[in-house]
């Protein structure tokens, strides 16, 4: 006997007119409100004043510890996870902070439920999914508390910027708006309680770009968000073709990064300053650019250390990765939670008056580096296609132990010979052992989030 198989949302969704398809959207849109910006969330915008980032370096830390204390006490005592990992005593600085074990995403996949607070009814809590860039997706949990407290400070950071929440936007980003072998616009699906255009970064195709630009003149929104890389595409068709952009008051990237002069293009193309944020889906948004293209830590909703592979605190200066305490919620807390990613360290106070601490560069993942025959891991490679002419996307990839490809995606202006200099500064960081290749392709591949990796390796070291 065959049993009747019903289908799947995804399938719902697709075989929907347009118009159930935006109620679809609409009624997701509520269930996530209702853990963003429900409750006190307007008071906790408040709180995250940012003029709070020009007080003394001093003054946030001394908050911080108030703060950290108060954290390391609740979760203690709520979470089982935590309770034989916290001192049952007050920290005295924060540089006693180095002394609690750090938290691996392994721990996470081992047992979700057990970084929970067990006072926590889990009907009310959110279920997330990293996009698993590395191959290994994290499921986690997050209360509330926790989601309120991530989306409060990107609101009220984007408020500065004369983007508050509310303003027609555009979003590119992984969410599903339609089957990738859609062949016809639309990409997009207008999400009305959010006022945002939601496009989807699957179908950047060039014989798409134009219908993209048309509808974000059309559909009226002040100011973009989301990922970096099909910003950037979209700049390179503006600039290469002179078709009219729309009017945005800002970019506000998130998700993924791309380099500075690929940041200028953005800019140069939309006719608006472009601004870098950081953050994961366990702890929220931790990091914007200030005006000097610095990283600026968002210091009432995060401690953020930069460590070496031992844990240590990097000296100025110096590249590490990030470990993240958040201090969204003692009910689904994370605690020296390693990221994964690579920043690295300023050396200086920043000339924008901002004190919190800051980061001159965030490097990628920690996975995204390449191995060499005589055994180095080499990272920040980011830079080393600055000398190529016309590259409009790149990755490299190692696709053998002594063998790297220089994949190059050419913009109308691209200058075949300028990849000797590219090819020369590789060498420069990777030695004379391994070969660099570069070759000419079409697209470069996503990640199932529709990020792009601008490192990858292809076979196992």
């Amino acid at each position: 006997m065959r049993l009747f198989a019903f289908p799947s949302q995804q399938q719902i969704y697709d075989h929907s007119p347009h118009w159930l398809q935006r109620i679809l959207v609409n009624a997701e849109a509520v269930r996530r409100e209702w853990f963003r910006r429900h409750g006190d969330y307007r008071q906790l915008v408040a709180s995250h004043d940012p003029s709070w980032y020009y007080r003394s370096r001093d003054e946030q830390e001394n908050w911080q510890l108030m703060q950290l204390n108060r954290l390391l006490a609740a979760v203690r005592r709520r979470v089982p996870f935590y309770r034989d990992i916290l001192p049952d005593q007050p920290l005295t600085s924060l540089a006693d902070l180095s002394n609690i074990p750090m938290l691996h995403k392994e721990q996470i996949r081992q047992n979700p439920l057990a970084l929970v607070a067990d006072d926590l009814d889990r009907r009310t809590l959110w279920p997330r999914k990293t996009s698993g860039s590395t191959g290994t997706p994290l499921t986690f949990y997050l209360d509330r508390e926790a989601t309120r407290n991530h989306q409060a400070p990107a609101d009220a950071m984007l408020a500065t910027l004369g983007c508050q929440f509310g303003l027609p936007r555009a979003r590119f980003s992984g969410a599903y708006v339609a089957p990738y072998t859609r062949s016809q616009p639309p990409f997009w699906i207008w999400i009305d309680l959010y006022h945002q255009l939601q496009c989807s970064a699957y179908h950047l195709a060039p014989e798409f770009y134009p219908h993209y630009i048309r509808v974000l003149r059309e559909s009226g929104v002040i100011y973009g968000t989301g990922y970096p890389t099909a910003w950037h595409l979209l700049a390179t068709y503006l600039l290469e073709t002179g078709d009219r952009p729309p009017t945005l008051r800002a970019i506000i990237t998130d998700s993924e990064g791309i380099s500075i002069e690929q940041q200028m293009v953005v800019e140069r193309a939309f006719g608006c300053p472009v601004v870098q944020t950081y953050g994961t889906g366990e702890v929220g948004q931790i990091a914007w650019q200030c005006e000097h293209r610095r990283y600026h830590i968002l210091s009432r909703a995060a401690i953020a250390e930069v460590v070496d592979d031992d844990g240590r605190p990097v000296a100025p200066g110096e590249t590490g990765q990030i470990v993240v305490t958040s201090f969204a919620s003692s009910g689904t807390p994370f605690i020296r939670y390693q990221t994964g990613d690579l920043a690295t360290l300023a050396p200086d106070d920043c000339p924008c008056g901002r004190h919190s601490p800051s980061w001159v560069a965030i490097e990628g993942r920690i996975d995204d580096r390449i191995k060499t025959p005589d055994g180095r891991w080499i990272g920040r490679l980011s830079h080393v296609t600055k000398p190529g002419i016309g590259i409009k996307e790149s990755q490299i990839a190692q696709v053998a132990r002594d063998r790297i490809v220089i994949r190059v995606v050419p913009a109308a202006d691209f200058v075949p010979a300028s990849m000797t200099a590219v090819i020369e500064v590789a060498r420069r960081y990777l030695g004379p052992t391994m070969q660099i290749e570069w070759e000419l392709v079409e697209r470069l591949p996503r990640t199932r989030a529709g990020k792009l990796r601008h490192v990858v390796r292809e076979i196992e070291v």
